[in-house]
């Protein structure tokens, strides 16, 4: 399953901290996941203005047992946030990094997008392709001139 997310990185993570985010959400990561490991984690940061945001991203996470809202100001927080970005043994932590218009997909879902926008959008040309994150969601948006087309990234891969 493709992944397009940086691994947290102790670099990463005071570059963000250094930029202001102030919230992190902690979620299940299915995407990232392999056999050699007990959990993946996607980390989503938001500033100290949308805290109202990150609240809202939390809460559709009521199903996954493992989602969690940090806040840097918190001392024992921002040391968990440490521990993840140190990436522990047996896990894997992500950083749902923005992506956009300028993500290059891999060639295998180039195939893909092409079946899609064929079936769906048969007489679109010059189409601009990007990938977007929502409340640890992925995204493809299709632009054709006046017109778009958003799906959800997991739909995609059914072509």
């Amino acid at each position: 399953m493709y992944n397009p997310f940086p691994l947290l990185t102790t670099g990463l993570l005071e570059d963000e901290l250094a930029k202001g985010k102030h919230y992190f959400v902690r979620q299940t990561f299915v995407r990232g996941w392999d056999a050699q490991h007990k959990a993946t984690f996607l980390i989503r940061a938001y500033p100290a203005e949308e805290k109202e945001m990150a609240e809202q991203h939390i809460q559709t996470l009521q199903n996954d047992g493992n989602a969690f809202l940090y806040d840097a100001a918190i001392p024992d927080h921002r040391e968990k946030l440490k521990i993840a970005a140190s990436q522990p043994i047996g896990y894997k932590i992500f950083y749902a990094a923005r992506v956009g218009t300028k993500w290059k997909p891999p060639v295998a879902y180039e195939q893909k997008m092409r079946n899609y926008i064929g079936k769906h959008h048969p007489g679109w040309r010059k189409i601009e392709i990007g990938l977007h994150e929502e409340f640890g969601e992925l995204f493809l948006k299709f632009s054709h001139k006046d017109e778009e087309d958003t799906i959800p990234f997991d739909r995609i891969e059914l072509y």
